[in-house]
């Protein structure tokens, strides 16, 4: 019979071969943990706006952390914070023993965990990779990741972590937002013992504060500098002198926002940069490069808030009208102001961005701008009488709103500076709907428009930032440029991540863009609808109004080689109408801005491109003026201009005779010069003045018998 063999007894031998594999493995763990490096902490900071000069606006933060290096911290602070916090740090090794085993025996006597006898590094671990709850095994993760960060960085790279990590009290982290916080220094510009303070902050910001409690700020500010005698980094008549220094507050009053729509635009354009991080502006320490100038945006602000007629008060206090003010400079599209209302705590709807509303007349320009490449000139004559059109079922009849019955024919120059509504739509209906719709989107117009011949009179709703954008090529010679608030944007290593465009797409001639700058100007002159703008505006200027149906909106638009602006006023619901059109409600607050902004300045004028040619017309003909025409100045695309002169004030210069008006014959005393129409001047010679007698005509006939 078969037996199973015995199984074999374990003898201690073999139980210490498994126990040393075991530890073996433990051992090789550990240190394989050990040698890992750590990943740097993840501390959300804050990211810093600057204005175009590259001064610090605002900040926009989860926690208000601005980074900064250990060789920008003065050396005296290091060494408060290392005689207060950790005096040894240097010297160990992320665990300091002696302070362990202190609080150890502390934490025992009184029966639960109250004392840490934390290194720097351990504060670091804990406030960076840890949690805030006090168990046994989280201090054993402590002194783990401690002496894996120590394998892994430098002493003074965790100095420096540690020091942009602490929290200060009253929202700031890091060094450098405490620096601010409590003083609005930079930190080389504070005295010993404000950094003396700062540094005895984080043991107990609520405690220590000098607004809450300035006393026992005072008493921290020398038990700091004790530490530091104790330490040898000072001496105590060092000290006696730093403590009567005086701490020089900055004051916690909240200070809002600047430019806060502009602002509300800038995190719009951060999120489109950075769709898949949307909390990179709060959290990644950007160094954000904006277009604004603080000059013009202080200015904007101002000339829209006197400029707004006060109709009523809306449901959350707000004065109504509302507006909005955007400033480009057109060479570039960098937005230099912007704002969307007059009260952003009680409305934080950016008009500039968000409100949507008919332009009115102000869309204009883009049709005319439209026909000039389609072969008209700003000589070309348009009849202004009124036509009915039909679409299918539907009739339209529009007029001009200060002279319904005109009648007569109008130059492309004169029907835009009077905004001739009659001209607008004929015009529209010879170009085609879908050829504007299309050349609006080529400018940068992304709303949809309707397909009606009321577009020619801005129906197709749309924001003042777009309508903006869509000026721009008018402005610059052509240029497609979409108006930005970012010139770059760096990550905290300094590396620059995005940079705004510079080189742009021409969609618009020279020619083309400069001829309605021309035809605008005459906007703000006689017989335009800014004619009372001209003795307000001395520089060259051009612009457009806009007014929609019953006065509810009021748009004005306009640049000079330096500057474009477009203001823009409404009622946010429509509650009553404006007390005027654009002209006296929204061109006046142009107008004032950018005199303000502008002021110092020097004039410029448009440049006439090569394209362009500059002919004296016949203001009846058209045609090339002669010395008898009533004579006007126009622009022309090159080859386009008229070549031949004007045959209606076409005059010969002849003498004759001043009794008779004829040619003059042999018998006339008396003769003039006179201006006759081409075509109508004497041919006859006079007959009228009386022959006197001659002896020697005489004989020359009585010879010839």
């Amino acid at each position: 019979m078969f037996k199973l063999p015995r199984p074999a007894h374990w003898t201690h031998s073999n139980w210490n071969t498994v126990l040393l594999v075991a530890v073996v493995v433990v051992l090789g763990t550990l240190l394989v943990a050990l040698g890992l490096p750590v990943p740097p902490p993840q501390l959300p900071a804050a990211s810093e706006v600057l204005d175009r000069d590259n001064h610090l606006v605002t900040t926009f933060y989860i926690q208000n952390r601005l980074p900064i290096r250990l060789s920008e911290v003065p050396s005296f602070l290091s060494q408060a914070f290392l005689a207060t916090e950790d005096h040894r740090f240097y010297q160990h090794h992320g665990v300091n023993l002696g302070r362990i085993l202190k609080a150890a025996i502390h934490d025992l006597t009184r029966g639960r965990l109250e004392q840490g006898g934390s290194t720097i590094t351990q504060q670091l671990v804990k406030n960076a990779y840890l949690d805030q709850r006090r168990t046994l095994l989280r201090k054993i993760k402590e002194l783990f990741y401690a002496i894996k960060l120590e394998l892994s960085l430098s002493k003074d790279q965790i100095l420096e972590l540690y020091l942009n990590q602490i929290y200060f009290g009253h929202g700031a982290y890091g060094i450098k937002v405490a620096a601010q916080t409590y003083f609005g220094r930079e930190m080389k510009q504070l005295n010993q013992a404000e950094l003396a303070l700062l540094a005895g902050l984080p043991k107990g910001p609520a405690y220590y504060s000098p607004y809450l409690h300035p006393e026992d700020a005072q008493r921290r500010i020398a038990q700091v500098l004790e530490r530091m005698v104790e330490c040898r980094y000072i001496s105590r008549t060092a000290a006696k002198r730093f403590r009567s220094q005086p701490l020089r507050l900055a004051g916690l009053r909240a200070k809002p926002r600047p430019a806060p729509y502009f602002m509300l635009l800038l995190q719009e354009e951060i999120a489109k940069l950075f769709p898949k991080d949307p909390g990179i502006l709060e959290t990644g320490g950007l160094r954000i490069e904006t277009t604004l100038d603080p000059r013009l945006q202080d200015q904007a602000e101002r000339a829209l808030g006197k400029g707004l007629p006060r109709l009523l008060e809306d449901e959350k206090g707000l004065s109504q009208p509302q507006g909005a003010l955007i400033a480009v400079d057109p060479s570039n599209g960098e937005i230099r102001a912007l704002v969307g209302g007059t009260d952003f705590d009680k409305s934080q709807f950016n008009r500039a961005t968000q409100a949507r509303r008919q332009p009115g007349s102000s869309f204009k320009p883009l049709l005319y701008a439209e026909a000039l490449g389609r072969g008209y000139t700003l000589a070309s004559k348009i009849d202004r009488s009124p036509k009915l059109y039909r679409d299918g079922s539907r009739r339209y009849f529009p007029t001009d709103d200060q002279n319904a019955a005109a009648s007569g024919l109008l130059t492309l120059r004169e029907a835009l500076a009077c905004s001739s509504n009659v001209v607008a739509v004929k015009l529209l209906e010879q170009l085609g709907i879908p050829a504007i719709i299309g050349f609006a989107k080529t400018l940068g117009i992304e709303s949809r428009l309707p397909r009606h011949l009321s577009l020619a009179l801005g129906t197709g709703e749309m924001t003042p930032l777009e309508l903006t954008g869509a000026y721009l090529p008018l402005a610059n010679s052509g240029y497609k440029i979409a108006p930005t608030a970012i010139r770059r944007i760096l990550d905290p290593q300094g590396r620059v991540i995005y940079q705004a465009p510079t080189q742009f797409k021409k969609v618009v001639s020279p020619g083309i863009a400069y001829l309605i700058t021309q035809a605008m100007t005459g906007v703000l002159r006689d017989g335009g609808t800014a004619a009372n703008l001209q003795q307000l505006i001395r520089r060259p200027a051009a612009g457009k109004t806009g007014t929609t149906e019953q006065n509810r909106d009021a748009w004005f638009i306009g640049y000079t080689p330096d500057l474009l602006a477009c203001v823009y006023v409404g009622c946010d619901r429509n509650e009553r109408p404006l007390p005027g059109a654009a002209n006296r409600v929204a061109a006046p607050i142009w107008a004032d801005f950018m005199n303000q902004a502008l002021a110092g300045a020097p004039l410029r004028d448009f440049v006439i491109p090569d394209q362009v040619a500059k002919v004296t017309i016949c203001k009846e003909t058209g045609l090339r003026a002669t010395a008898f025409c009533p004579a006007a100045t126009e622009y022309f695309l090159t080859g386009t201009e008229p070549t031949t002169y004007c045959d209606k004030h076409r005059f010969i210069r002849l003498q004759v005779c001043k009794r008779s008006g004829l040619l003059p014959s042999p018998y006339c005393k008396e003769l003039e010069e006179r201006d006759f129409r081409l075509g109508e001047q004497p041919s006859q010679t006079c007959e009228l003045c009386p022959k006197h007698f001659s002896i020697f005509r005489w004989l020359r006939k009585f010879f010839r018998r």
